[in-house]
């Protein structure tokens, strides 16, 4: 019974490390296509994660205060990771409680970006998505 547990954690770790690379090698695939964002290029609003990428460059380049400005939550990815990798050591009521925490973290920094940040990183330009630039082109 307890190697039948130890199959399940082995294949819940593989699960999230292979989607992480899956995500990883899609964005650096899009990027060599000139997308930064898919959910900006689709939609034109920015998403959740808007300026998390330049976020780590900048720290990247030692910069902390730069990185937060970019997105003040860049630190939090690696250590929801890391938790979903622990999961089967951890409490569920403890791994449930954090995870809809980080969740509502970034959805309250977004919608607060959104709505009352500068708006210099996160735009609500929905009249810039794939479809309108389409017609744009097509002269329709």
């Amino acid at each position: 019974m307890s190697g039948d547990n130890a199959d399940k954690r082995r294949l819940n770790r593989i699960e999230v490390i292979t989607s992480v690379a899956a995500v990883v090698v899609l964005y650096v695939i899009l990027e060599s296509f000139g997308v930064t964002c898919p959910i900006k290029y689709i939609t034109g609003i920015s998403c959740a994660g808007c300026g998390m990428s330049r976020a780590w460059i900048a720290l990247l380049h030692f910069n902390i205060h730069e990185a937060f400005m970019y997105h003040p939550l860049f630190f939090l990815p690696p250590v929801v990771v890391i938790v979903m990798l622990l999961k089967s050591k951890i409490n569920i009521k403890f791994y449930k409680i954090f995870m809809f925490t980080m969740a509502g973290a970034f959805v309250i920094v977004y919608l607060y970006r959104m709505f009352i940040g500068t708006g210099d990183i996160v735009v609500f330009e929905p009249q810039n998505n794939i479809l309108f630039r389409i017609i744009r082109k097509l002269n329709l």
